[in-house]
């Protein structure tokens, strides 16, 4: 007869101390859980390392949840984490290399049954995929080729996880409930504690001869290549959905969506406002008083050219228009701003400090001899 699981306290799973802060459990979840994916560790008993480290870092890093456990243990917990314990605190795409959604697949049952909502769930897991683009590469848009890992049902088992010619047998503990009932008399009162069954694992079903290709969770992880097409213009926080590329449905029904989700990377010398871009332009004291037209690099390497009116300011933005990003979804661009940074010198010959001081005697005269203006009664200086 098989042995009985117990579960491991919470904290010993994480190699925490009780009084550990949030931070303390994030950092110790994300170093465990690159050690234990599957996809990284090939040791047989790395997938259900890793569920137990999920299932510990989703009730942990919940304050509530985690005061609950603290109080009752496990049986105040039971069935109450969703992926959405475990997408907290995280950018997927840094922790996995822009799969979210293989957190579910590598959950197996975990979440594949017993967090959905049974035989008549609608549709998979939606995965999510970070890809990393130039300014340059948003603002022209196109196709990409993207490479990711996703789960896909067994087909040696059928999604089963049962050895060929075997099935999965109901749990003769929990009697295919997935739960067990712990039912005391106290007072006259019957209380009932529902915990998860430990022998299926909340399943409901054991597998006595698990599939040697998928290790009994009824899913392998296969490559894809797949096509994006990006759209101009696009920016961060905005999302590229291809339907049906997500994950796959463990009760039959079609698979989640892929998102894919832009992170631009920092130009060395344009920033980025919505659809409007700026820059900033040294230009020296002569120029900002006499008035010139400089050349600047816009977007992409284009060289453009941007007239500098005489007495202009530190500061001043001159716009170029229709020099910015694309309008996602629409017509037309956004505009280049040249913000003008009069640069004052540090360092000058002989014949420029006293060409400097002769116009500085020339402004102090010219101050001397304009008129004083004297307010009025009830004027504005301004």
């Amino acid at each position: 007869m098989p042995e009985v699981n117990t579960k491991r306290d919470y904290y010993e799973v994480l190699g925490v101390n009780r009084t550990a802060t949030r931070d303390e459990i994030k950092h110790a979840y994300r170093q465990l859980a690159l050690q234990y994916h599957p996809d990284k560790n090939k040791d047989p008993d790395a997938a259900a390392k890793f569920r137990e480290l999920a299932e510990a870092y989703a009730v942990l890093s919940d304050d509530t949840k985690r005061k609950e456990y603290d109080t009752t243990g496990h049986a105040g917990v039971s069935e109450r984490w969703s992926a959405d314990d475990l997408m907290r605190d995280f950018q997927f795409g840094d922790f996995f290399g822009g799969r979210f959604g293989d957190l579910s697949s590598m959950f197996g049952d975990f979440f594949g049954r017993r967090m959905r909502p049974g035989p008549d769930a609608a549709r998979g897991a939606d995965l999510r995929y970070d890809v990393e683009l130039t300014l340059e590469e948003a603002a022209r848009g196109g196709e990409r080729e993207i490479h990711l890992t996703r789960s896909e049902k067994c087909t040696d088992c059928g999604g089963s996880g049962a050895k060929a010619g075997t099935k999965p047998l109901s749990c003769p503990d929990c009697r295919g409930s997935g739960q067990k009932q712990d039912v005391k008399m106290r007072k006259d009162v019957r209380l009932v504690t529902l915990t998860t069954c430990g022998r299926c694992q909340g399943r409901g079903q054991i597998v006595e001869s698990p599939c040697p290709f998928c290790q009994g969770s009824g899913y392998r992880f296969l490559p894809h290549a797949l096509k994006v097409k990006v759209p101009p213009g696009i920016d961060d926080g905005m999302l590229i959905r291809l339907p049906g590329q997500g994950e796959a449905n463990a009760n039959g029904g079609p698979p989640g969506d892929l998102l894919i989700s832009p992170h631009i990377r920092r130009h060395p010398s344009l920033e980025r406002h919505g659809d409007d871009l700026y820059m900033v332009q040294s230009i020296t004291f002569p120029d900002a008083a006499l008035g010139r037209k400089l050349r600047v690099t816009g977007l992409g390497g284009e060289t453009l050219q941007v007239a500098i009116p005489p007495g202009t300011q530190s500061g001043t933005a001159l716009r170029l228009n229709g020099k910015g990003m694309p309008k996602v979804g629409e017509k037309g661009k956004g505009d280049l701003f040249v913000v003008v940074e009069v640069r004052t010198p540090t360092e000058m010959s002989d014949r420029e400090r006293v060409l400097m001081q002769q116009l500085a005697e020339l402004q102090q005269s010219s101050t001397r001899d304009k008129p004083l203006k004297v307010k009025q009664p009830g004027s504005s200086m301004f």
